[in-house]
């Protein structure tokens, strides 16, 4: 008896290290991220989190790539620049990943870009979208979004289209706001638009009474917020308390999470706001897109917004990548995104010498609390309605 139980032991010892050793790791191919799953960040990085897991678990189902399962390790980087730098360093060089996952924001990507490039990880970049993060000779990071710049060009375009004369731009003093910013100036200037105010804000500003109120004597027409989710709630949730009425309020990352509309209510009707894409197969009519929305519905009860598309996209490039390079070998998939072009949820993807992808965003309006697009015109569904009411002739939430 004792024999067979040192029998049984030496079989344990033995399978134990057969599963711990390089021939199951062969077996596979590990991708790793830190995604901001705690903190400022966590709303939009949880639906990053989610289409990550969705995606690879049906691409497990289908018996993974090149016949190897996917391994995911998503680690969090609470928000924070620092975190999430020395969490890929962790994931490089100890828990030796073969494939890395973008992070979430514009300010995170630009600094984990360098660890990326130190160790020649080639990596799709849905969370950034700030176009200097390209104009920095680096070769391993690759953008897949519309840039920064751009972000309000539909809401300026459209604040042209009523006649509007005057306009302020506000955001958070940091990257991806000040360069939306950036981007807003050069379109209103473009149109015709006089910028009456163009001004940053600290990071954890929670009371814009005293901007408001500068927004206000300035006589401007709209307000162009440069924000995330937090600030610009705050910031329309004090304009109606003020009773400043204004011709059009465009915020950019708040607006497109479902939970804005939901939270505010009646106060978020008319608000305008960005996406990289939206849940409308019927509209933008990409393939994959209802197959996409559906799986994400069954899981989460909720359609996709496109944060959760984006993360979704850069798992359906990287896949493609590996796939036509016969390999997960990182010179081997660096090279097949440099020079290919694949179909997206999006669109097609391909990138340019500088490694960005040339993607056009849209324009939406809250309209009965739902994001409707509204810019450009040959996309749609449904006329914009502008000017925004007076907070007085709103019903009361």
């Amino acid at each position: 008896m004792k024999v067979v139980r040192i029998c049984i032991a030496i079989a344990f010892l033995v399978t134990t290290a057969f599963l711990a050793s390089p021939a199951l790791a062969a077996n596979e191919i590990h991708f790793g991220g830190a995604i901001s799953q705690t903190g400022r960040y966590a709303e939009p990085a949880g639906r990053f989190v989610n289409a990550y897991k969705l995606y690879v678990d049906q691409l497990n189902a289908k018996g993974g790539l090149l016949g190897k399962k996917i391994k995911v390790t998503l680690l969090d980087d609470k928000s924070d620049k620092q975190t999430s730098i020395k969490l890929y360093e962790k994931l490089i060089t100890q828990d030796k990943v073969d494939i890395t996952l973008g992070p979430y924001s514009s300010g995170i990507t630009d600094a984990v870009a360098n660890v990326l490039e130190r160790y020649k990880y080639p990596t799709l970049a849905p969370g950034a979208s700030s176009g200097i993060i390209w104009k920095k000779g680096r070769k391993y990071l690759f953008n897949q979004n519309a840039i920064a710049q751009n972000y309000q060009r539909g809401a300026v375009f459209l604040a042209k289209d009523i006649g509007v004369k005057r306009i302020a731009i506000v955001g958070e003093d940091s990257l991806f706001p000040r360069q939306s910013a950036e981007g807003a100036v050069h379109w209103a200037k473009h149109l015709g638009i006089e910028v009456v105010l163009n001004e940053n804000y600290p990071r954890k500003q929670t009371d814009f009474t005293a901007l408001l109120q500068k927004i206000k004597a300035r006589r401007a027409d709209a307000l162009i917020s440069n924000s995330y989710f937090a600030d610009a709630v705050a910031q329309i949730r004090q304009l109606r308390e003020l009773n400043i009425n204004l011709k059009i309020f465009a915020g950019t990352v708040g607006p497109g999470l479902p939970k804005f509309a939901k939270q505010l209510g009646n106060t978020a009707e008319y608000v305008l706001g960005f996406s990289q894409w939206e849940p409308r197969p019927e509209i933008l009519k990409f393939p994959g897109m209802e197959h996409f929305i559906d799986s994400y519905v069954k899981r989460h009860k909720v359609k996709p917004n496109y944060h959760a598309g984006i993360a979704w996209v850069s798992m359906q490039i990287m896949s493609q990548a590996i796939e036509k390079a016969g390999s997960h070998d990182r010179a081997k998939v660096w090279k097949t995104l440099r020079t290919s072009q694949f179909q997206t949820i999006m669109g097609k993807w391909k990138v340019d010498e500088n490694n960005l992808n040339d993607h056009d965003g849209l324009t939406f309006q809250i309209l009965d609390g739902q994001r409707k697009i509204v810019w450009p015109k040959k996309i749609a569904e449904v006329p914009y309605k502008l000017p925004m009411p007076k907070w007085k002739d709103r019903a009361k939430n």
